[in-house]
């Protein structure tokens, strides 16, 4: 079946693209602007004298609390209406002319740490206070990192010209995306085509092993091309956290990334290190994939051959078809999850087709409290990777219903590091149904596969660059690493060897380019998060298995309705999961073990 091709959204019915109107509640957006920049200059007017009495304090917390409901509706409804048409000039104008606004209007409010930290002393005996217990622990936070302040005029200096501080990831994105230059396919029939980041997948399938190779190639080549400038940038831009920190008197950047989330060294060490230690269950996977592709395809296995279909199903839905089985799959999650499922699917939550302005990708969006519909887009293609993105959104999106439901709107945003956890959930349950409900042994192998490789990805693969990440913080302080790409690159190729699903690798280039190629390297440091969403989304879908609804009430009351109303490790440990036992990976891993039996036992059905 093939799925329709829309030029514009306007084309798409109405039943498959969002209802955004519905954020402004029957106002215009410019209202809401409005709005915002009244409630904010309230807030300046006050933002010395609030600290008189525990009463002005309020005051202006219920102030910033409107503020953020009114920034959640119009964050929410520019930048989702831009993503459905990126080259819509109206929009493009509004989210400039907000971000302009904003910005000025947080100047002249100036920097609220500074004022807080002058009356850090009545803080201090204010936060015992009953009227202010749910604020208690961001003034803790707050009181905690003074240890961390610089200077009250360097504070405001580098708040009023944050705007114009160069971004490494903008940087990266643009010379990645706009500037490489990945050369030329010859195909069989000496037709040449130029390569990009697009046409690579479709490249790197094709049955002609000299198109592969030459896709493979081509396309690290244009990176090696450029490998001293990503590694300038990429050293620039870990040496400015290096001396951030130090400055703020951090123990290390590490330290300072991980400060809010309360990670600690000996967490992180743990991860590293028990992944490393299992990475056998996967190189079984990876030795038995090399034997199924030499029975399927005749040929041994290159590294060029990753994204051939070992097989091939024939599987497309519609949209109908996709709805109506993530909804059956999820349904053991209960009446009120299903309800809001349901809700999700038929009162225009997800925008679901494909156009040619349309952003690539899924996600369900953030800012959510204080709107209704937790929007999802999609770019829906018929394929059941289709059907796994939808269970995944949705996953995030009825977290955020429980969490918004259930929690203040200062404790209802949950972190990064929780944020995976429940739409891997889902995917789990989609697969669990998938595979409990189908005879046909090629689906069931290409599920299983699935998981493995997506486990592979997610937890092997982020905590080896996580790894990477951590060594490169340590050795720059330390003064043991330099901007040039060997050096960047050779502590890179140091935790290569730790992850290695082969029994030998050796140093080379392209062996160690990404060292510089992963886009999430230009941000913070946070990948190792992924890794653990998926253990502990694992850890859920074992409970589920084992105990039924008891572990799912479990889950949606302690985890999914938590939100952020405590610092994450503690709210993984209410729900059993303790990030610095080794039994929580092992038990991980054994799922994906029994996995990997379970498909190596098909693959030799299939493969005879």
């Amino acid at each position: 079946m093939e799925v329709k091709q829309y030029k514009n959204h306007k084309e798409v019915p109405s039943k498959y693209k969002w209802d955004l109107d519905d954020i402004l509640k029957g106002k215009s957006i410019h209202y809401w602007i409005d709005e915002y920049e009244k409630i904010m200059k309230q807030r300046i007017n006050i933002k010395d004298s609030k600290f008189n009495s525990i009463e002005e304090y309020l005051v202006d917390i219920e102030l910033a609390e409107k503020q953020e409901l009114i920034s959640n509706k119009i964050d929410n409804y520019i930048s989702n209406n831009q993503n459905t048409d990126i080259v819509n000039s109206d929009f493009i104008k509004l989210s400039k002319d907000f971000e302009l606004k904003s910005h000025e209007l947080s100047k002249e409010f100036g920097s609220e740490t500074n004022r807080f930290f002058i009356h850090i002393e009545k803080m201090k005996k204010w936060k015992e206070d009953s009227r202010l217990k749910l604020y208690k622990r961001d003034i803790e936070d707050l009181i905690a990192s003074k240890d961390h302040k610089l200077d009250d005029k360097i504070e405001e200096f580098l708040l009023e010209t944050s705007i114009g501080e160069p971004d490494p990831h903008s940087i990266f994105s643009i010379l990645s995306n706009s500037e490489l230059d990945f050369g030329y396919i010859t195909l069989k029939n000496g037709k040449k085509v130029k390569l990009d980041k697009v046409n690579r997948t479709k490249f790197l399938k094709s049955d002609d092993s000299k198109v592969r190779k030459q896709a493979f190639n081509n396309f690290w080549d244009g990176y090696i091309k450029h490998k001293d400038s990503f590694a300038e940038i990429l050293f620039q831009h870990f040496n400015k956290l290096v001396t951030v920190a130090k400055v703020r008197k951090y123990k290390s950047a590490v330290d300072m990334l991980t400060f809010d989330d309360k990670v600690t060294d000996k967490t992180l060490l743990k991860l590293f290190n028990k992944v490393s230690e299992k990475r056998n269950i996967i190189k079984k996977y990876v030795k038995n994939y090399k034997i199924f592709y030499k029975k399927r395809f005749k040929e041994d296995f290159n590294e060029w051959d990753s994204m051939r279909d070992l097989v091939k199903v024939k599987s497309s839905y519609s949209v109908e078809e996709m709805n109506e089985l993530v909804k059956e799959s999820l349904k053991p999650f209960g009446e009120e999850y299903s309800e809001q499922i349901n809700k999700a699917l038929t009162e225009n939550w997800v925008d679901y087709m494909s156009t040619k302005t349309k952003r690539g990708g899924a996600y369900s969006i953030g800012g959510t409290y204080g709107i209704d519909k937790k929007y999802i887009l999609m770019n829906f293609d018929g394929t059941l990777r289709s059907v796994e993105t939808l269970a995944h959104e949705l996953g995030h999106s009825m977290h955020s219903y429980y969490s918004d439901k259930h929690n203040d709107i200062n404790n209802a945003s949950y972190p990064i590091f929780l944020a995976e956890i429940a739409s891997i959930f889902n995917e789990l349950m989609l697969f669990d149904y998938l595979l409990k409900n189908s005879k046909n042994d090629k689906l069931k192998f290409n599920i299983l596969d699935s998981i493995i490789s997506g486990f592979n990805g997610t937890v092997l693969k982020q905590v080896m660059w996580s790894n990477y990440e951590y060594d490169l913080y340590k050795g720059i302080q330390e003064g043991k690493i330099n901007s040039s790409y060997d050096s960047i690159s050779k502590t890179y190729f140091e935790n290569a060897k730790k992850y290695s699903l082969k029994d030998k690798i050796s140093y080379s280039i392209k062996n160690t380019i990404q060292s510089i190629y992963v886009p999430h390297y230009y941000y913070g440091f946070y990948v190792y998060k992924y890794a653990i969403g998926q253990l502990v989304a694992i850890y859920f879908f074992k409970q589920y298995k084992n105990y039924g609804k008891e572990a799912l009430d479990n889950y949606i009351k302690n985890f999914l309705s938590a939100g952020g109303n405590d610092y994450p490790i503690e709210i993984l440990k209410k729900v059993g999961v303790d990030l610095n036992d080794d039994k929580f990976y092992d038990e991980g891993f054994q799922y994906i073990e029994d996995l990997v039996q379970e498909w190596t036992k098909l693959g030799k059905k299939i493969f005879k």
